[in-house]
């Protein structure tokens, strides 16, 4: 039987807010983009979310706590009203069909897709789901679709001053001579394309254990180009420090004249 105050790390009596706690930290933990090397983690990812499922439903939790007693006992002792008969699939469904957890999960979501690992409905459904298209994941759609990865309206409406790159060529050319002009304004130029481009970085929040930016860690990053999902694979190097930015380049929101740059800020979890 599974030990799910251990998988958790909590104990019988912690609080529902200590739980809660306790499963953001673990789930945000073990994110599968977060361990692409450990193939146990997707398996550990669902495990977490399984035993929140059971340790936050009252009834659930009162069966599994009558279930694990006899057990130590050596009576387990329940009749069929109280048998603790929940399949992980039961339990799953149960969970994502509950309001209080969409709004926990909500958040959760957010901060995947502030650390650029997978958030959208697509992940949720084929790591919780095995893929499986129920009725009562519309729900789940929905507000995968809100907190998943994506450029935000902002982004979209900013658009580019072609005005700008040809007044700083100009303003160039007219000051230096024949010989430097072309180099100068091409110069210029560039300089304006990047000033323009900046406007489409994009910055995720990558928090990391002390002792993972000590010895540096592999991990996925997704981002969404012409609407497709691209997973990125980063090295953070070792001796890496909180507040440190580490920038990909051509790997952010896409502009007119091109695209931004990506940026990780690492964070201590």
């Amino acid at each position: 039987m599974k030990d799910y105050y251990k998988i958790l790390q909590v104990t019988r009596s912690s609080t529902e807010e200590e739980i809660r706690k306790s499963y953001r930290k673990l789930a945000m933990q073990h994110h599968p983009d977060r361990n692409p090397e450990n193939p146990q983690a997707e398996e550990f990812f669902i495990e977490v979310t399984e035993a929140y499922g059971v340790l936050t439903d009252p009834e659930k939790r009162r069966k599994y706590d009558k279930l694990r007693a006899g057990m130590r006992s050596g009576f387990p002792g329940a009749n069929k009203s109280d048998e603790f008969a929940y399949s992980q699939e039961d339990i799953l469904r149960d969970l994502f069909k509950d309001p209080r957890f969409q709004q926990v999960f909500q958040g959760l979501l957010h901060e995947f897709k502030r650390s650029g690992f997978r958030s959208s409905s697509n992940f949720v459904k084929k790591s919780f789901f095995g893929g499986k298209g129920t009725v009562f994941l519309s729900g789940i759609f929905l507000f995968g679709s809100i907190a998943g990865p994506m450029i935000s309206r902002a982004s979209r409406k900013i658009s580019a001053n072609p005005s700008l790159l040809k007044s700083v060529t100009t303003s160039v050319t007219s000051l230096l001579g024949l010989g430097q002009q072309k180099s100068s304004a091409e110069k210029a130029a560039k300089q304006g394309t990047h000033k323009q481009l900046q406007k489409y970085d994009t910055t995720y929040q990558t928090p990391l254990t002390v002792k993972e930016m000590e010895q540096g860690k592999t991990i996925q990053v997704v981002i969404y180009t012409d609407g497709k999902e691209q997973t990125l694979k980063v090295k953070i190097p070792p001796g890496s420090t909180a507040g440190q930015k580490l920038r990909i380049k051509n790997k952010g929101n896409q502009g007119p004249h091109g695209r931004g740059d990506l940026y990780l800020s690492l964070t201590v979890q």
